[in-house]
């Protein structure tokens, strides 16, 4: 199985959101011994290093960068996801391009905590928490 992991998640991971944390960590350890992949896209990582950079630093930024590097692979963003975005039903343009990363890479799942905002993906969208209900055991 291969999932796709949405900026919001990375984020919580990478900037400590308590709230959420703990489902990301174990998201991460379970990719490990597990028979899934995790996934993001360009577009992701470079959405993140511009948001840590402003959070943090850049330097920070691309140590939490390499990080990721370290579990999970990235998906190259090209005109076709675009193009599928711009046509699709999809609000939220950036959304539109995960999503058809998602399909056009094979990926079975998007974990995100923005659920509405891929109400009209093809792929089951779940929750960290409901990711790990449904695959935990």
């Amino acid at each position: 199985m291969k999932a796709f992991l949405d900026s919001d998640v990375l984020l919580d991971l990478l900037l400590g959101r308590e709230e959420y944390l703990e489902d990301i960590k174990w998201i991460l350890e379970l990719s490990l011994t597990k028979k899934y992949k995790l996934y993001t896209s360009s577009l992701v990582i470079a959405n993140i290093h511009y948001l840590i950079s402003k959070a943090l630093s850049t330097q920070h930024a691309f140590e939490k960068i390499e990080k990721l590097l370290g579990f999970l692979r990235v998906i190259s963003v090209g005109e076709k996801e675009i193009k599928s975005s711009i046509e699709s039903k999809f609000t939220d343009f950036e959304d539109g391009i995960q999503n058809f990363c998602a399909i056009n890479s094979d990926m079975n799942i998007i974990i995100t905590r923005n659920i509405r905002d891929f109400k009209h993906s093809k792929l089951s969208i779940l929750t960290p928490k409901e990711f790990l209900a449904k695959y935990e055991e």
